[in-house]
């Protein structure tokens, strides 16, 4: 029997064809037969499609209703017309003025008049109001995997067992991860739950990042085998066997320079790392959930006690880690790079210090500066300005477009005098110049010339009133700027070739107001300061109002030892003379006519000379004894009122 063009029919999806993009359905056949056939054929209805590859659609469960009908031809084609709802309570609750996509009850999007936009379920959904201009989630977790940069905020889940037969490069990015993880909660070795008894083990939360150095895809690897990429002849890279810890979402806390790729790590929450252990302040493991009952949950009688064991022992984890690959000089000897040997201590490991801020959950921090190398930054005094805000072009205009010599920045020194020490490689400057004086850059201090430190020291010329043969003035040492073996501060700074000495520098403090600082004490001692420098101080004090440059009362006794023995393990530092070696204190002080009275203590015994007045005054007794001798020389002695000339008058 033929039947019309447009007749519609009754009909219900079996299957879908996924080669040919069609869908099988069988025909209703209560009424009438369609050339005896009980199925069909239908292209599978999309909501739009554009051949620009725009497009809406899905497939259709099998035993879905629909509606169908005959098209012209022969062939008794048939074509979709229209779905047929035939349970109505399984229609989503529908509002009117939106519009809902849906695929269950925990995964939709609704869009309505008022600009608001749902996408996720009714409980945990991101919630866009384009007409208040708000964004709103209440996601549990939120991962984010980018060319630049790992983040993961959410509760914390370490890869505890490892499953083999997951792929290593599904560790970082895979959403189906998620279920290979464990939570990390109050007990690390209890299952973490939230019910409210007393097996509830709340899970932590992190906000962790971690910061690449250049685009992920491309595979940075170590220096040693990246300079070899630019060689004659490339080395092979080496195959591993074992998993790589730093292609999983669960790595924390493995920054080095053999994966130098890896630039910069910031994690809020407390710290726990990759084995799901939760570390104190010097990332040592605690013992909690340890097989010691007293700090774990389960297992433990006395739970009350147990969760106080484990808050207190979780007051020293760390709380926020910040941290940063340090770069390094690799050249070692003959040229060759050498990557930090990590089983040396030499040089106080220095060339494996990275930059780190750790506080734990009481508060105390702990911070690591690593030193810059021989050939690294020179932090000067300066103030930043860009051209578009000093230039007269275009009116005066600060805000326009437009660069001089190819630059943006242009600098200017706030240091005393513009700088005093020069910064120079074998070429010659290196700095640029100061764009209001047009000098080169300096390094120096702000308020004082850095170079005249002890300038009295630098010169006999302030105590040149000394004779012979009482006091021989070449007996003190003097410190001349311009003699690198004697100069108290050198002039000059090297910072490339062969003899670069500019490393060594861990940071540049500049405060334009005053600092007040108040100290606690430690418990044991009752000390407030702990200072241990590996080479001197060199300062220069103001003074204030009342022409005071150090005011300082001290509760208790005043101890100073001047000599010893010298810092020694620096490899820079080789040459110096770091065995014990007697000790001075050379104080000078100015008078009005520009001499200096001194009083030195060194090897020699205790000297004081002055270019006026000495007074000696005793309440008690005054006692001078000597083992060897008294010298007194004067041109007028007076004892008891009575007057000594050292050449008496002679009278006719």
């Amino acid at each position: 029997m033929s039947l019309p063009v447009g007749l519609l029919r009754l009909a219900t999806v079996l299957d879908y064809d996924s080669k040919k993009g069609l869908l099988e359905v069988n025909f209703d056949l209560s009424n009438i037969t369609i050339n005896n056939e009980t199925t069909g054929k239908i292209q599978i209805p999309f909501s739009f499609y554009s051949v620009g590859g725009l497009f809406i659609g899905g497939i259709p469960d099998p035993g879905t209703p629909v509606i169908v009908g005959q098209g012209e031809g022969g062939g008794n084609k048939w074509y979709f017309v229209s779905f047929l709802v035939s349970n109505t309570p399984s229609i989503p609750k529908l509002k009117s003025g939106e519009l809902l996509i849906q695929s269950s009850d925990n995964t939709l999007i609704t869009l309505n008049k008022s600009g608001v936009i749902n996408i996720g379920s009714v409980n945990n959904k991101i919630h866009l109001n384009t007409t208040s201009n708000s964004y709103i989630d209440n996601f549990d977790s939120k991962l984010s995997f980018t060319q630049a940069h790992r983040h993961v905020i959410g509760p914390i889940k370490r890869d505890l067992k490892p499953n083999k037969n997951v792929s290593e490069n599904s560790k970082l990015e895979s959403v189906l991860f998620d279920d290979y993880q464990y939570s990390i909660g109050l007990d690390p070795s209890a299952t973490t739950n939230n019910v409210n008894n007393n097996s509830k083990n709340p899970p932590f939360i992190e906000n962790r990042e971690l910061l690449y150095e250049f685009l992920y895809s491309s595979d940075v690897t170590d220096e040693l085998q990246e300079s070899s990429l630019y060689g004659k002849s490339n080395q092979q890279k080496t195959k591993f066997i074992s998993q790589n810890r730093r292609k999983s979402r669960s790595d924390t806390l493995s920054l080095s320079l053999l994966s130098p790729n890896f630039l910069m790590e910031t994690v809020k929450g407390t710290v726990i790392d990759i084995f799901g252990n939760i570390l104190d302040i010097n990332r040592t493991r605690l013992p909690i959930g340890s097989n010691d009952f007293t700090i774990r949950s389960e297992g433990n009688k006395d739970k009350v006690a147990a969760y106080l064991k484990i808050r207190e022992a979780q007051r020293k984890s760390i709380v926020y880690h910040f941290e940063i690959n340090a770069k390094k000089d690799l050249k070692g000897k003959n040229g060759q790079i050498k990557l930090p040997d990590i089983n040396s201590s030499a040089d106080y490991a220095r060339n494996r210090s990275r930059f780190f801020f750790d506080v734990d959950k009481e508060g105390l921090f702990k911070l690591n500066v690593p030193a810059s190398s021989e050939t690294g930054n020179i932090p000067l005094l300066t103030r930043y300005e860009n051209y578009s805000s000093i230039s007269d072009d275009d009116n005066n205009n600060p805000n326009k477009v437009i660069k001089k010599d190819g630059l943006d920045i242009f600098l200017d020194s706030f240091a005393k005098d513009g700088g005093v020490i020069s910064i120079e490689d074998e070429n010659g400057i290196t700095t640029t110049k100061d764009r209001i004086t047009d000098s080169h850059l300096k390094h120096g201090t702000p308020y004082h010339n850095i170079l005249d430190t002890c300038l009295v020291h630098q010169s006999a010329t302030h105590i040149s009133y000394l004779f012979e043969p009482l006091f021989d003035i070449a007996t003190i040492p003097t410190y001349s700027a311009s003699d690198i073996s004697t100069n108290i501060v050198s002039p000059k700074i090297t910072v490339g070739g062969s003899d670069a000495n500019a490393g060594g520098r861990s940071g540049s403090f500049n405060f334009d107001g005053s600092v007040e600082l108040n100290i606690g004490a430690n418990t044991i001692d009752r000390h407030s300061l702990w200072l241990d420098t590996a080479g001197s101080i060199i300062g220069n004090i103001g003074r204030d109002k009342r022409n005071i440059s150090a005011a300082v009362t001290m509760d208790g006794d005043l101890l100073l030892q001047v000599g010893g023995n010298g810092v020694v393990g620096d490899s820079r530092f080789k040459g110096a003379n770091d065995a014990f070696r007697p000790g001075a204190i050379d104080i000078r002080v100015f008078n009005a006519g520009f001499d200096c009275t001194l009083i030195r203590i060194d090897n020699e015994g205790v000297k004081i000379v002055t270019p006026g007045r000495m007074i000696l005054h005793s309440q008690g007794d005054m006692l001078f004894r000597s083992a060897s001798g008294i010298i007194m020389d004067a041109e007028r002695i007076v004892f008891h009122d009575r007057e000594f000339l050292k050449y008496p008058i002679v009278t006719a």
